[in-house]
């Protein structure tokens, strides 16, 4: 069998996707542009000062989100890095796959303002991820979506098929040793027996098509 040989860039991509890539980098950059505007422009100034009290709350949402998106986006790139470090030096005589998984997140509860609270259970959603079967151990590496606009990359989740212990060289993983699998003819499905934000992965058996054109270009 050709082993599937990954570079950073591909996991970057796949990972996060390049929409979110171009979403954070034009949302870091935002406050910059805004508040250059507004220094140059004197009229900018003048339109600052006629509605101080609404611009001061929108440049505060401005700046947060900008915030928000340059914090994320250096987690996300800083994780696939890890990532790719922990593949190299551990997974690369593996068989390593791209896929488009399903993750299903647990219930949680949202506050009213009236005192009461609603439980909210999402839908289940695609993503796409890195995946890896041994004898010892299932490994997914893939990201979540909150609120259908920021987009986490999270560790790599190792669930550990049996009591074997083995050297994961200090990477940044996550251990699971409490799970159950489900085995259908199309899918296979990892459940969470303990407290995480995530219930459940469903897994496809076939690859993905990036997958598929990453082993063309190696036999080529």
């Amino acid at each position: 069998m050709t082993l599937m040989i990954m570079q950073y860039s591909d996991i970057k991509m796949h990972i996060i996707n390049k929409k979110y890539l171009w979403g954070y980098s034009i949302m870091a950059f935002i406050s910059l542009i805004f508040a250059c505007l507004i220094y140059i422009n004197k009229s900018s100034i003048s339109l600052v000062n006629a509605f101080l009290f609404r611009s001061i709350i929108i440049l505060l949402l401005i700046f947060c989100l900008s915030a928000l998106s340059i914090c994320y986006m250096l987690v996300n790139l800083y994780r696939c890095r890890s990532f790719y470090k922990f593949y190299k030096n551990c997974l690369k005589e593996h068989n390593i796959r791209f896929h488009k998984v399903v993750i299903q997140m647990e219930d949680y509860k949202m506050h009213m303002p009236n005192g009461t609270s609603a439980t909210i259970r999402p839908s289940p959603k695609s993503t796409n991820a890195v995946y890896l079967e041994t004898d010892d151990y299932f490994l997914l590496f893939f990201s979540i979506q909150y609120f259908g606009l920021v987009r986490q990359v999270l560790k790599p989740f190792i669930f550990i098929k049996n009591d074997k212990e083995f050297d994961l060289k200090g990477a940044k993983v996550s251990i699971i040793r409490d799970f159950e699998t489900i085995e259908t003819e199309e899918n296979r499905i990892l459940i969470f027996s303990n407290n995480y934000e995530i219930t459940k992965v469903i897994i496809p058996q076939q690859p993905s098509t990036l997958q598929q054109k990453i082993r063309l270009n190696n036999q080529i």
